[in-house]
């Protein structure tokens, strides 16, 4: 059953439906058309305008070609017509007239047997002038059992014929509703071969048409990613080229005895610094890379103090630009979450600052009036960022001014992520400010 199709199976789900919808009207039908029969049959009858029938009943209810349909029997025992007992056995006028004295209701339906020869009669029990008189009716169950036989007959084939139509109808249901499915599962598996520049078009509003838009958002998602990952492996590219390039431009020279430094101390400090940067281009990397593991991993919680872990990172690289005057204003936090991240993070964001400050640089470390969010935020007097560049410096590889690689932010981006922050670059007050908004549980 797993490996037949959607269409089939929705198929046989509707035809097993309208079977069974058969099956219950075979069987509950005879019941009910025999019922409401007998029912009528019971029902007073207009009076006739003879006692003389056409179709003749069971052949020891007539004597002479005299016919019995309806008699009425007195209290008495009389009977009317006065010769009703010349044409009715003696055991079935004795059994009626028994049945009729017994009779507690006024209507009841009696069955008469001898032998291979079955009466049913109807007694109807009545008041004339104060005393009861009982009418009894006379009918065959041949005529009965001919009656709903042939209708039966008649809707089992129109039934039949219904459910056969239903069938087809089902089949064609079926494919309906599965045509878009087959469509999205053709679409699914050009995108696996990464085939997936053809938008996927599914004009419906239900739950088929809003599976198709995911899917479709998906497809737009891989495709931003997949153009995204070829612009990254061609800077990643280009910015390997150049140190390597360097260093062995300079070893070749080196080794013919040229210094295109002047000297052999400089030409090798040239080769240091270059490997240098293509170690931290590297580590970037690795550390992206690392990055995306983390993201679907679940880390380990410590409770980190962020003002010391800030304090301390500012230790380790003010002297790198020891003429920066430093104004820090840090307000105890506790954060749980991972330490080498965190410092990362931190470590990325000072060195951007640090790189870009005229004189001056700033950090705040505190929480919103509700205590509810993190506000870690960097500022430096330096240049401002062209507005229609600050968007952008999040995106590997894209960089402003003096940047080195144009990684830095996107590695904290992905660090504040992965607390459910955010981060934000903003021009004020004369130079440019990087906040970062953590929830505080």
């Amino acid at each position: 059953m797993k490996n037949i199709s959607l269409t089939v199976k929705i198929w046989l789900a509707l035809s097993l439906v309208s079977l069974l919808l058969y099956l219950i009207v075979l069987l509950i039908m005879p019941h009910l058309i025999r019922n409401f029969f007998t029912a009528t049959l019971m029902q007073p009858h207009v009076p006739p305008e003879k006692n003389i029938i056409k179709e003749p009943l069971p052949s020891f209810l007539g004597v002479r070609g005299f016919n019995i349909r309806n008699l009425i029997i007195l209290e008495d025992g009389t009977t009317i017509p006065p010769n009703a007992p010349k044409a009715i056995p003696d055991a079935l006028l004795q059994n009626i007239k028994q049945n009729a004295s017994t009779q507690q209701t006024s209507r009841h339906l009696y069955e008469y047997v001898d032998g291979q020869e079955r009466v049913r009669y109807v007694i109807r029990k009545n008041i004339a002038y104060g005393r009861p008189l009982y009418q009894v009716s006379f009918f065959k169950r041949s005529e009965e059992d001919k009656f709903i036989k042939t209708l039966l007959f008649n809707f089992m084939v129109f039934a039949g014929i219904t459910l056969v139509i239903s069938w087809f109808a089902s089949l064609f249901i079926a494919r309906y509703l599965t045509r878009p499915l087959v469509q999205m599962k053709q679409h699914v598996k050009r995108i696996a071969n990464r085939n997936w520049h053809e938008p996927l078009t599914v004009k419906q509003g239900d739950e088929i048409g809003q599976l198709a838009g995911s899917i479709e958002t998906m497809r737009r998602q891989l495709v931003r990613q997949d153009e995204a990952q070829q612009s990254m492996l061609q800077n990643i590219s280009h910015e390997l080229k150049t140190p390597v390039m360097v260093i062995r431009s300079y070893a070749q020279a080196i080794q013919d005895g040229v210094y295109p430094k002047g000297d052999l101390a400089g030409s090798i400090q040239v080769i240091d610094a270059e490997g240098a940067r293509l170690e931290k281009l590297i580590k970037q990397l690795l550390y992206l890379t690392r990055l995306d593991y983390l993201d679907t991993r679940e880390q380990v919680q410590k409770e980190i103090e962020l003002d010391r872990l800030v304090k301390k990172t500012v230790q380790l690289l003010y002297l790198q630009r020891s003429e920066i005057t430093w104004q820090l204003d840090l307000q105890p936090v506790t954060i749980a979450g991972d330490e080498e991240t965190l410092r990362v993070m931190i470590e990325n964001l000072l060195e951007n600052h640090l790189r870009h400050a005229a004189s001056r640089l700033e950090v705040n470390l505190g929480l919103n009036s509700k205590k509810t969010e993190i506000i870690l935020s960097f500022w430096n007097d330096g240049s401002r960022i062209e507005p229609h560049i600050l968007n952008r410096l999040f995106q590997p590889f894209h960089k402003a001014g003096e940047g080195k690689f144009g990684l830095g932010l996107t590695i904290v981006q992905r660090i504040v992520k992965m607390y459910q922050g955010q981060i934000t670059l903003k021009n004020e007050r004369g130079g440019v400010t990087s906040t970062v908004i953590i929830p505080f549980r």
